[in-house]
């Protein structure tokens, strides 16, 4: 009876930074949910584990290897769904001209984008967008760089996103 209460004073006292350490790194509520609770699962069902010093560090660490496996596996389904769409779209009878005409209309999409997010979204998004996604830069990275928060960075990421998607796919 005491091992469980001293679970949920755990759960009660880490669960919000886990969350937040998860959501970090997934950018999903509800997945970051599902880790953070299989986490405190795995505690419940090892007591051994509490026995460590740093109980928030080892929280976060398990959080964060969960987060990481959960990452890996959705990045190997995405290669698998992108090899199985290019699969589909090779048209072999498109002439050379089809193609660069293809090529064309992808560009100009682009570029509006590009001019969307320079015009239309605050400069402070407009450079966490640029340094996340074109000059290839972690939340951490960015979050160093322009003395801000993770989640300041992740804030930003999301509501660019959010903007696009609403501009792009009413």
């Amino acid at each position: 009876m005491q091992y469980n209460h001293n679970i949920e004073k755990l759960f009660r006292q880490h669960y919000r930074k886990m969350y937040l350490i998860a959501r970090i790194f997934l950018g999903d509520e509800e997945e970051s949910r599902d880790i953070v609770s299989e986490v405190f699962a795995d505690v419940l069902s090892r007591p051994e584990v509490l026995n460590r010093g740093n109980t928030e560090g080892y929280l976060a660490v398990c959080v964060r290897n969960r987060c990481l496996n959960a990452i890996s596996r959705t990045k190997v389904a995405e290669r698998m769904k992108r090899s199985l769409v290019l699969d589909t779209d090779i048209n072999v009878s498109e002439t050379h001209n089809d193609i660069m005409k293809r090529i064309d209309c992808e560009t100009d999409k682009l570029d509006e984008m590009l001019e969307y997010i320079e015009t239309s979204l605050s400069p402070q998004t407009c450079r966490i967008i640029t340094m996340h996604y074109r000059q290839k830069m972690t939340y951490n990275q960015i979050a160093l760089q322009l003395d801000i928060s993770e989640a300041a960075v992740y804030k930003h990421l999301a509501h660019g996103v959010k903007a696009l998607r609403k501009h792009f796919n009413p």
